[in-house]
C-alpha cells in the first residue's frame, strides 16, 4: 500500500470539532486528506437514539478534473495541487478504517467510540473518475466493520456529473452489488446558467443528463437522493469569471429543475481561500430565506454552516498544510493494525 500516515491536526476554534488527517503517497507528493467529525446527528434505532460519527474520504491525490483542465472553479484541490494519481480500493478503505479505529481507541467514555459510522466520498478528487475503487473500498470497509464490531449507517457517494459512473452505480444497485448496504447518492449540482464557469466539467458532463437519472437512484435506494448547493455571494475567480451568487433568482431556477417529490437539497455555507478567489458571506438571514423558499415550493433542505473557516480553508480541501502532530508510534501501530484488517479481506 502506498498510502502511509503522516500526521493529523484538531479542527474548529476550540479544536473539538474534528480531526484532520494527512497521508501521503510518497515522500515528494501532495498531502492527501480526510477527516473524522464529532457526532453528527442522532437517529432513533430500536428505541433509542444512537449517535453517528460522520467520516469524509478522499478518492485520490488531487484531482483528476485539474489534468483534463476542467476543475471546478471553486474547489481548492482542484486549482492548487497537481494530480497525482487515483487511490486504490485499499487505499480508500484505509482511511476509513484508520479513522474508525482512532474513535474506537479513545475508549468507553468517548462521545464517539460506538458510534455509527457514515462515511463520505467527497474529500480529494472525483469519485466519478475512481468509482472502480471505489465500489471495492466499500465492500472492503463494510467487511472490516463487521470485524471491529460497527454498524455502518451509509455510504455517500458524491459526483460532479459523471455520467458513465452514475450508470454504472445504478446498474450495480440493479444487480444487488452492495447486498443490503445503505447507498446514498450526492449530486454536486451549486449552479444553473453559471455552471459551464463554475464548473467547466459541465460542457462535458451536462447537469440534465444527472438530474433525468434521480428518479431511478430514489426507485432503486427508497430515498431521496441529495443535491448539493454552494451558497455563493458575489463570487469571483479570475479575472473572466463574472460575480456568481445564489440568490433567490437562483434558487428559482434550481427548483424548476427538480422534482421535491424525487430528490432533497443541501445548501452549504462556501469558505473561499486567497489561493482561489474570493465569496462575501452568506449571512444566516439571507441563508434561511433560501431555505424557506425551498421549502415553500415542496423541497426537504437542509443548511449546513462551512467546516473549516478558523483553518482559512475551502471546498475540496482541508488546508494542504503539515499537520500539527506527526505520526507517533502509536499512530503508526494503528495504522500497522488496519493494515492486517485490510489485507485479510483483500487475499
Amino acid at each position: 500500500m502506498r498510502l502511509v500516515p503522516v500526521g493529523v491536526s484538531q479542527l474548529g476554534m476550540k479544536q473539538t470539532e474534528g480531526i484532520r488527517y494527512v497521508w501521503q503517497l510518497s515522500p515528494k507528493s501532495p498531502y492527501v486528506e480526510s477527516a473524522a467529525f464529532r457526532t453528527r446527528a442522532k437517529i432513533p434505532v430500536s428505541n433509542r437514539d444512537n449517535a453517528i460519527s460522520a467520516y469524509t474520504t478522499s478518492v485520490s491525490s488531487g484531482c483528476a478534473l485539474t489534468a483534463a483542465r476542467v476543475p471546478c472553479r471553486f474547489c481548492r484541490t482542484g486549482n492548487t495541487m497537481r494530480f497525482s494519481g487515483h487511490l486504490s480500493s485499499e487505499e480508500i478503505a484505509m482511511q476509513n478504517v484508520f479513522m474508525v479505529m482512532s474513535d474506537i481507541d479513545k475508549g468507553a467514555d468517548s462521545t464517539v467510540s460506538n458510534n455509527m459510522r457514515e462515511f463520505a466520498y467527497m474529500g480529494q478528487g472525483e469519485p466519478g473518475f475512481s468509482y472502480p475503487q471505489l465500489r471495492q473500498a466499500i465492500k472492503i470497509t463494510d467487511k472490516v466493520m463487521q470485524k471491529l464490531d460497527q454498524q455502518v449507517f451509509r455510504h455517500i457517494i458524491a459526483t460532479c456529473g459523471i455520467v458513465e459512473m452514475v450508470d454504472a452505480l445504478i446498474y450495480d444497485m440493479e444487480e444487488g452489488f452492495y447486498d443490503g448496504t445503505r447507498i446514498t447518492f450526492h449530486y454536486s449540482l451549486h449552479a444553473t446558467i453559471n455552471r459551464n464557469v463554475v464548473m467547466p466539467i459541465n460542457g462535458i458532463y451536462e447537469h440534465q443528463k444527472i438530474i433525468n437519472r434521480l428518479q431511478r437512484i430514489n426507485d432503486l435506494t427508497g430515498e431521496k437522493p441529495c443535491v448539493g448547493v454552494l451558497l455563493f455571494k458575489n463570487f469571483v475567480a479570475g479575472a473572466e469569471l463574472a460575480p456568481c451568487s445564489t440568490d433567490m433568482d437562483e434558487i428559482d431556477r434550481i427548483a424548476d429543475l427538480l422534482d421535491p417529490s424525487v430528490c432533497r437539497i443541501s445548501l452549504c455555507e462556501f469558505n473561499p481561500s486567497d489561493a482561489i478567489g474570493r465569496n462575501d458571506i452568506v449571512t444566516q438571514e439571507e441563508a434561511n430565506a433560501l431555505v424557506n423558499r425551498l421549502e415553500d415550493r415542496g423541497f426537504q433542505v437542509k443548511l449546513f454552516a462551512s467546516f473549516g473557516r478558523q483553518e482559512d480553508t475551502a471546498c475540496g480541501l482541508l488546508g494542504g498544510t503539515e499537520p500539527d502532530e506527526f505520526a507517533d508510534q502509536a499512530f503508526l501501530q494503528r495504522y500497522k493494525s488496519a493494515n492486517h484488517y485490510i489485507n485479510s479481506f483483500c487475499k
